[in-house]
């Protein structure tokens, strides 16, 4: 990198001419020593759509701190561009182009920050030396200014989700404000499709978790293009180093106005991300770096759901970030908030409303490129209880939370960093609760130890008729012979998962892992240790059996989930030799 640093110098020292923002070779450059107060700019972004717009930019002052953290250009924006909504998140990254003695023209760097003053049209930019590594000369009049540069507010634009259904755009929203992050909730993209476009200076660019049916990204401003690499934002996005992560173009619907300019509430271009066109693979705090060309590897989690009313089947895919080999820079795998987020998201669309009586069936399959053997589980959902207006469906965020804690055993393995190389969710659900409450049972008077005995047990279906069902009991070989009661005891209804723990999901795509990272005694330190851990996402299901100390499965009827107690009178012989 150090001789395409030195070749991007040269050329802004020998006073190139200004490359056109169609481009995709390099700009000539204007050092900061030769930045000033005064000097009229120009600046590019997109306000709609892909096209590149420009508006003036005034110098006001170079100011500086005083712990290292570099120099930065003080700046007034003006123009049509920006006269409604200043400088706006999403901004990030736009290149101011300036004028030397000679009036060759220069990229000064990005629009990284604004001072937090109502209107927003005064802004910070982050030199371009900074962004790409260069020795820095600041000019001999620079301010040292500490209390601005700390004041001032990074343009980390807010994390676009792009997909959800209006109930999860809703606790999303809300988990955002309690934990003082920004989310915006936008549309999938444009009606039909635009077209590819390049990552020259000035076009929108997103950095993306996840791509799909449910994506989520960050938007901002490519500011530099050398050839295949593209330089954007003028700012961290996580800030965490070395990443692997779709880089992308995007489309801007427009700029959502807001002049106050706080720290939830700011300016924001409302956009959505489009194509993959290259790998992200370094997040320093003066800006993102990425490649066009060959694009990451990510990790397909499907979800399937079918429903058994209306017999309809909805398939969804989301391609989610695979960063275990850049040492999950974030502490946590994006995994564990996007699948389960996007199960919600099949469940949701697929419910079109949100009943409060639900039944369904959850079977997740998890594939791992160090074990043939898949990870799974299947869980039954029995859910009643009262939804309150814009909330999901109880299954979504009750099955959510099952995903989220077996990922979790993969994601907090200690021993080894392991690739998942897929993810399945098949989903069955129906409107109403498959339950019915035990009310007696009988069985033949003698049994035999280590052999199946017939029961028929009077069930009370939930709000129905009488049902008369003829069940399979094991009785175990080790049972004491002689008389015995049998007590058989059902499951009852799940209790619905609250909402607000999905909605920590979704924020926790905006601000790394969602908790700390599990300590060496709960990390997984082998892979049946993960196995183990992932099994814990099991739910409790059936009716169990007890005799005296003794304790077992009884059966589990396919159709229903039963619940409620009967007992069983008879007589125990011993097992056949």
């Amino acid at each position: 990198m150090r001789g395409v640093f030195a070749r991007a110098l040269t050329l802004a020292v020998l006073g190139a001419a200004a490359i056109s923002p169609t481009a995709s070779a390099r700009d000539a450059i204007m050092p900061l020593k030769e930045i000033h107060r005064g000097m009229t700019c120009t600046a590019r972004t997109v306000v709609q759509g892909t096209k590149i717009a420009s508006f003036d930019v005034a110098v006001l002052d170079v100011v500086a701190d005083t712990d290292g953290t570099g120099a930065r250009i003080l700046v007034r924006v003006s123009g049509p561009a920006v006269a409604a909504s200043g400088i706006a998140s999403g901004f990030s990254g736009s290149p101011v182009y300036c004028p030397d003695a000679k009036g060759v023209i220069g990229n000064a760097g990005a629009i990284s920050a604004t001072i937090g003053q109502y209107g927003n049209d005064v802004g910070l930019v982050t030199p371009i030396e900074q962004m790409l590594g260069l020795p820095i000369r600041p000019p001999s009049g620079t301010r040292v200014a500490p209390q601005l540069l700390r004041d001032a507010r990074t343009l980390t634009g807010p994390l676009t989700l792009s997909g959800l259904t209006p109930s999860l755009r809703a606790v999303a929203q809300q988990a955002a404000q309690r934990s003082g992050r920004a989310i915006v909730a936008a549309p999938a993209g444009p009606l039909g499709t635009f077209p590819r476009q390049r990552l020259v200076p000035g076009a929108s660019m997103a950095v993306a978790l996840s791509t799909g049916a449910l994506s989520a990204s960050a938007i901002g401003t490519v500011t530099y293009r050398d050839g295949p690499t593209v330089y954007g934002f003028g700012h961290e996005f996580d800030g965490a180093g070395r990443r692997s992560l779709p880089l992308q173009d995007a489309y801007v619907y427009t700029v959502i106005d807001n002049p106050l300019n706080t720290d939830t509430d700011s300016a924001y271009k409302l956009a959505a991300p489009g194509h993959v066109l290259g790998t992200l693979s370094s997040d320093a705090l003066q800006g993102v770096v990425g490649s066009v060309g060959a694009a990451p590897a990510t990790i397909p989690v499907t979800v399937t759901v079918h429903d058994a009313d209306r017999n309809r089947t909805v398939r969804q895919r989301s391609d989610v970030a695979q960063e275990v080999d850049v040492g999950e820079p974030t502490g946590q795998a994006a995994l564990v908030a996007v699948a389960p987020a996007a199960v919600a998201q099949a469940v949701t669309t697929v419910f079109d409303g949100a009943p409060a009586s639900e039944s369904g069936r959850m079977c997740v399959s998890v594939g791992l490129r160090e074990t043939r053997r898949r990870l799974r589980f299947c869980n039954r959902y029995v859910l009643t209880g009262s939804v309150a207006e814009g909330q999901p469906a109880p299954l979504a965020t009750s099955m959510s939370g099952d995903l989220t804690t077996a990922l979790g055993a993969i994601d907090g393995a200690r021993y080894a960093g392991l690739h998942v190389t897929g993810v399945r969710a098949e989903v069955t659900l129906a409107r109403g609760l498959a339950l019915g409450t035990m009310l007696a049972a009988r069985a033949p008077a003698v049994v035999r130890a280590g052999a199946t005995a017939s029961v028929t047990a009077r069930v009370r279906l939930y709000r129905g008729a009488l049902r008369t069902l003829r069940l399979r009991l094991p009785i175990p070989r080790d049972l004491r012979p002689g008389r015995t009661t049998i007590s058989l005891a059902g499951t009852a209804p799940d209790e619905a998962s609250d909402p607000s723990a999905l909605g920590d999901i979704l924020v926790s795509l905006s601000g790394g892992a969602s908790s700390a990272p599990p300590s060496r005694s709960d990390g997984a330190q082998s892979l049946a240790e993960v196995f183990a851990g992932f099994a814990r996402a099991q739910r409790s299901d059936g009716v169990t059996a007890k005799a005296g100390r003794r304790r077992w499965r009884a059966f589990v009827d396919p159709r229903l989930r039963l619940e409620g107690d009967a007992a069983l009178e008879l007589r125990v012989l011993a097992p056949k030799r």
